[in-house]
């Protein structure tokens, strides 16, 4: 591993070396995948999703990834104020997670902050987005302080080992830790069956789309996902990005309950 670049820490809810790499994947596997299969018509709005999801997480702070698709069916220009998945699992709500950042086209390269648009009649947006929920300031203030104390022991080790030492140099277990506990503060893919409601919220409000789909979430699915904490020691998911802490493509179907 080559030695860290030694930079201001970066806040989490700026960090789109992350979420691009997120949703980088979200449009490469969903550009491999079927063709968008779920649509819905509302009086004048359709929308429609892909059929899969891409579930991740940042030191367990959980994002989905989609593809979604907003057309304007009716006669009059609308507006579309933001997008929002709802999660719960075998029947217990867990979060709400509101579209942050989508990508411009297929091979963009960065990702950029979802804001309030209009649609003119015939009109349709579609774009790789993220949905996720930004740490609130205290949680924000502590990942910042422990990601600069990581990267300082790590970078201290790495100047001290023998030249010709190229082997990963491991963070102080109290280090490591601050991390260990946002993860478990925070990571909420269980196994489990799991119902997302997708909702779009326009104006007028009559135009807004609301529906309900599932998926399901294996053991191995979980274990994936939780096997990311073993890269926080090196500085991993942390400090710089590994290819897959990008998450994992889920199907997705209509949940007809």
């Amino acid at each position: 591993m080559g030695s860290i670049v030694d930079t201001t820490p970066t806040p989490i809810y700026l960090d789109w070396q992350f979420w691009a790499a997120v949703a980088a994947f979200v449009a490469l596997v969903l550009s491999q995948l079927p063709p968008v299969i779920f649509w819905f018509r509302p009086r004048k709005l359709e929308v429609e999703i892909h059929s899969r999801v891409v579930v991740s997480h940042k030191v367990g702070n959980a994002n989905v990834g989609s593809y979604v698709s907003v057309r304007n069916t009716g006669g009059r220009a609308l507006r579309i104020l933001g997008m929002k998945v709802s999660l719960s699992r075998d029947g217990k709500a867990l979060a709400v997670l509101p579209a942050q950042n989508y990508f411009e086209t297929p091979t963009s390269k960065d990702s950029v902050l979802f804001v309030p648009f209009s649609l003119k009649p015939g009109e349709q947006w579609a774009h790789a987005t993220n949905f996720l929920q930004f740490f609130d300031r205290s949680t924000e203030k502590l990942y910042r302080e422990s990601e600069s104390a990581l990267q300082g022991d790590i970078r201290q080790k790495i100047a001290a080992r023998p030249e010709d030492n190229k082997q990963a140099v491991v963070a102080e277990a109290a280090l490591i830790k601050p991390f260990l506990d946002l993860f478990e503060r925070f990571f909420l893919w269980l196994p489990g069956e799991y119902s997302m409601e997708l909702a779009v919220d326009a104006e007028p409000g009559s135009a807004s789309f609301v529906k309900r789909y599932r998926f399901t979430l294996f053991e191995s699915d979980s274990d994936e996902l939780r096997s990311h904490i073993e890269d926080y020691k090196f500085g991993g998911g942390i400090s710089y990005n590994v290819g897959r802490h990008v998450g994992l493509a889920v199907p997705l179907v209509r949940h007809d309950g």
